[in-house]
């Protein structure tokens, strides 16, 4: 914990990935300085038709806010996942549907195309 909050000290943001799966815990957010939380692929993937995904990535993104964290959604690969994930707040996101892995010289021309929306 103590390199991480030395991290933070130097500007270095912090993420806490795959909230709600694996070894992440709401003990995590007490203890650790995180910046923000990523809400894992397994709960956006099914946030349309999944009463409890919805849930979940609610809970998770009003969790990320009440302690001073940017939501981060994971893997979005539709429209509309990204239209419910904004609705309920979600302040970033990525996947496939935001963009792929791309090299470096395409990155202007895609900030062009996402500005122009």
């Amino acid at each position: 914990m103590e390199i991480l909050a030395r991290l933070r000290m130097k500007g270095f943001g912090i993420s806490i990935d795959d909230f709600g799966t694996g070894y992440s815990s709401l003990q995590q957010l007490i203890r650790a300085p995180f910046t923000e939380l990523k809400i894992d692929r397994a709960f956006i993937r099914n946030i349309k038709t999944d009463k409890e995904s919805y849930t979940i990535s609610k809970i998770s993104i009003m969790l990320a806010h009440e302690f001073g964290m940017k939501a981060v959604a994971e893997g979005i690969e539709t429209e509309a996942e990204w239209d419910i994930l904004k609705q309920l707040g979600c302040d970033e996101g990525q996947g496939y549907w935001m963009g792929r892995p791309m090299p470096p010289e395409d990155i202007e021309s895609w900030i062009k195309s996402w500005s122009a929306d």
